[in-house]
């Protein structure tokens, strides 16, 4: 029986088909299928920076600046440029989250690869080999003679 699953290019792929290897389904046995994006060009979207990255960030120029005016003042340049690395990371951390987008995060979901990944298998395994695919979140999974509607033959 053939075992059809479709997932974004992701770890939990990975996942799937080392377990799938030792679940007793052989390379040979499993076909996996890139899908063409069909994009114009190659402008990938770069990944935002993490919260963390921009406060540690915000934290350094903070620090180098407190530690300069720290010279003038009576706490001293160390003092002042501790306080401000946590003065620069607060406010770091929060200008990232205030400004953080939800429209990256469909786009990059959209923007993911897919993958068809094709199984041959014998037809006592396909209810664990489709718990295997739903364990690691594939996007659907088809078996030849489920049909949801009625279609014509040609």
């Amino acid at each position: 029986m053939l075992i059809f699953g479709l997932f974004e290019q992701s770890i939990e792929l990975e996942q799937a088909l080392a377990e799938l290897e030792g679940f007793s389904v052989l390379n040979e046995q499993i076909l996996i299928v890139f899908m063409d994006q069909n994009k114009q060009g190659s402008n990938k979207q770069h990944p935002p920076p993490h919260d963390f990255e921009v406060g540690v960030a915000c934290a350094t120029g903070a620090a180098v600046i407190g530690a300069s005016l720290g010279f003038t003042l009576m706490l001293g340049p160390i003092l002042c440029g501790i306080i401000g690395a946590f003065t620069g990371f607060i406010i770091g951390l929060a200008v990232s989250k205030l400004f953080k987008k939800a429209k990256y995060h469909k786009t990059l979901k959209e923007s993911r690869q897919q993958v068809i990944i094709v199984i041959e298998s014998p037809e006592s395994l396909t209810p664990q080999i489709t718990a295997i695919l739903r364990h690691y979140q594939a996007l659907s999974i088809g078996l030849p003679g489920e049909q949801q509607g009625h279609f014509q033959q040609f």
